[in-house]
């Protein structure tokens, strides 16, 4: 299958328009066909002015610090020598005018995943593109950045940019732009304007049929399972301070929080990344600070990491080697072939083919796999962070349908995300956290968004 086909697209000068369709649909690719960076087989790309892409996966240089990063190759001059200080306050107030704030001296390694994609949206911003290529631009902000983000990109567009915006989160769609376009298998199937659609016709457009509902919650026994306290850590920049928490066998317990309030220390203090403070008690006996992630995963706890390029799959491997990533000392070779058709069967994998390389794979079948292969063999914790990121709304629903599944199966459940209509919908606890602290708890019975809102916002 060809990953565009015959694809007709018009971006107008002023207007914001969408491009949906299901992970492999062929989204990415058409971006970078637009941009330049994939040379098409057949057709033709005619733009006036200068074209911007940001990636869905970043093209940063990690070693270098984020000014370095947004003003490459056009750094300010002070005779033969690059003007820092002026590089520093021309990156600053870009962040500043755009409501995306960074620091321009972090390095980029550093950085957690959400900041990392800002520092890519300021780069192409510098450049003052006439037509901007945005590939899923907010699956790593924050609910709270993504209004002031989608203000900046009205702002441009009535400044007469041209603006396409890959997503899959189809509120934004409805929200903010004034056309849609909808491809399924490497073809457009639908054109809408956007005010005479909706997101359930889209929806039903991208998967060609009904979008599967979640999973039944079933009854589980909640029997104690994790016990935290006093927790501390540091992961790069993320600080998680006193955090004291629970949960049960088969229970979901979602955290809230806007990024960078500590999640990501806390995420590696359980897979036994970063050493810690305080006690951590696992079925009943302590997790060690010094314990490796190797000592966690015999001891069934799972990860998904909220970075799925960088920790948790080998790009250069094809399918079936990163099934078996981490399982390779307990699991035969002659077995890689099988455990991978399970997940590719399991979670729809494209193409279900073992031996497709990673790297070639839309970001949403990555997910997939890295997802499946955590959820194999019955992990008794699972540490999910940011589950759903930058997938579709029908591989986003059997993703959080296998979460489920997980927990009415007896496992529990740590779900990080910055979605807040994902922990509403699956968790059965929500914890709040603001300045790596916890800052509230909220039974399933009583979740109260407002206030969760708030707390988030650390306004106590």
């Amino acid at each position: 299958m060809q990953a565009v086909d015959g694809v007709d697209l018009e971006l107008h000068p002023g207007e914001i328009h969408a491009l949906v369709g299901e992970n492999g649909a062929g989204k990415s690719t058409l971006a970078a066909i637009a941009y330049g960076a994939v040379r098409a087989d057949d057709g033709t790309v005619e733009a006036a002015g200068v074209v911007g892409l940001v990636h869905q996966h970043f093209k940063l240089i990690e070693r270098l610090r984020v000014w370095e990063n947004v003003l490459l190759n056009r750094e300010p001059r002070r005779g033969w020598s690059i003007d820092v200080v002026a590089a520093r306050a021309r990156v600053r107030a870009l962040s500043e005018s755009y409501g995306l704030a960074v620091d321009p001296d972090a390095i980029v390694e550093t950085l957690p995943v959400g900041i990392k994609q800002r520092v890519e949206l300021l780069r192409e911003l510098d450049r003052e593109p006439s037509v901007l290529l945005l590939d899923e631009p907010t699956a790593a902000l924050a609910p709270s950045e993504i209004a002031a983000f989608f203000t900046t990109v009205q702002d441009l567009a009535r400044r007469g940019t041209a603006v396409l915006v890959v997503t899959h989160k189809l509120a934004e769609v409805i929200a903010y732009s004034q056309r849609v376009t909808v491809m399924r298998a490497g073809r457009v199937v639908a054109r809408h304007l956007t005010a005479e659609t909706s997101a359930d016709e889209i929806a039903r457009e991208m998967v060609g049929g009904d979008v599967p509902a979640l999973a039944a919650r079933a009854a589980t026994s909640n029997a104690p399972l994790l016990e935290v306290r006093g927790l501390s850590a540091q992961s790069g920049t993320s600080l998680l301070s006193d955090a004291t928490f629970s949960i049960g066998a088969g229970e979901i317990v979602g955290v809230a929080g806007i990024e960078g309030n500590g999640q990501s220390a806390l995420a590696d203090a359980l897979a036994g990344i970063v050493p810690f403070e305080g006690a951590i008690d696992f079925g009943g006996a302590p997790l060690r600070p010094f314990d490796t992630p190797a000592d966690r995963l015999k001891r069934g706890i799972r990860v998904i990491p909220q970075d799925r390029r960088h920790e948790a799959l080998v790009l250069d491997w094809n399918v079936r080697d990163n099934v078996a990533l981490g399982r390779q000392r307990t699991l035969p070779r002659r077995d890689f072939d099988a455990a991978a058709r399970v997940v590719i069967d399991r979670f729809d994998v494209r193409p279900p083919d073992p031996d497709a390389i990673a790297g070639a794979l839309s970001g949403g079948n990555q997910q997939k796999i890295v997802v499946g292969r955590t959820l194999a063999g019955d992990p008794k914790l699972v540490v999910a962070y940011q589950p759903t990121r930058g997938i579709d709304i029908g591989a986003a629903a059997l993703v959080q349908s296998r979460l489920i599944e997980a927990r009415n199966a007896g496992a529990g459940v740590l779900l990080i995300s910055f979605e807040l209509d994902e922990i509403f919908a699956l968790a059965d606890r929500v914890l709040v956290i603001a300045n790596g602290i916890f800052a509230g708890a909220f039974e399933r019975a009583a979740i109260d968004r407002g206030r969760i809102g708030a707390l988030m916002a650390g306004n106590a």
